[in-house]
């Protein structure tokens, strides 16, 4: 089982739609069998699967390290093919040692971050944090991106050189079906939006081909 985590320190980054659009697209188009744990106080994630249980993934609330790790081997013993963790930006302040769990588990460490000199500098603490307990994979996934803006643009080597981390080549556009995953019926057969589908194609794709790597940290 391949973990992967969606985190960092700022609210508002859209870690929760990325765990829901990144699941999505592992279990249907890559056919694997998928749980997202839901980290996160705000629940979003499994609000989303409450208000639509046909959602074709497991989602379970998960708030602190006891619960993770039962939960995590629950998985594994189950053959599940991946496990999604989206994070909770509070833990930084709140609770640090679960950010350090769930980043000693994760195969992937997924940095969401808007390209932006304030969102940034807030994940500055956050990433020192998971660098330090992580053996796996950390990549910047940027999102609400705006490929046809300047400061967007960049803001991508920026940021890496601010947080000495690289990107994933995959980046998630400004886009309003993005914002009702999991609420909407279109989501569940089709994105209806030719882009944001080849967008999360690729997304799938990149992180597969990123976890069979042989090196995982680097």
């Amino acid at each position: 089982m391949k973990v992967i985590s969606s985190v960092g320190a700022k609210g508002g980054s859209g870690k929760s739609s990325v765990s829901l659009l990144l699941a999505w697209e592992l279990t249907q188009k890559h056919k694997a069998k998928v749980a997202l744990f839901d980290s996160d106080v705000q629940g979003t994630c499994l609000s989303a699967k409450n208000l639509n249980p046909s959602l074709p993934f497991d989602v379970l609330s998960v708030l602190d390290k006891p619960t993770l790790l039962a939960n995590g081997k629950r998985c594994e013993a189950e053959n599940f093919d991946y496990l999604i963790i989206d994070g909770n930006p509070r833990s930084l302040h709140e609770d640090p040692s679960f950010i350090e769990c769930i980043a000693k588990i994760s195969d992937l460490n997924l940095v969401i971050s808007r390209p932006s000199p304030r969102d940034l500098r807030a994940q500055i603490k956050y990433v020192d944090l998971v660098k330090r307990a992580t053996k796996g994979h950390i990549r910047l996934l940027w999102n609400f991106y705006q490929k046809n803006t300047g400061a967007h643009r960049e803001g991508v080597p920026e940021g890496e050189e601010l947080l000495g981390l690289k990107s994933i080549q995959t980046k998630i556009g400004l886009r309003i079906i993005y914002q009702d995953i999991g609420y909407s019926e279109s989501f569940i057969g089709d994105f209806g939006n030719n882009e944001a589908a080849q967008e999360i194609r690729a997304l799938g794709t990149e992180i597969q081909e990123l976890l069979n790597e042989k090196n995982i940290r680097s």
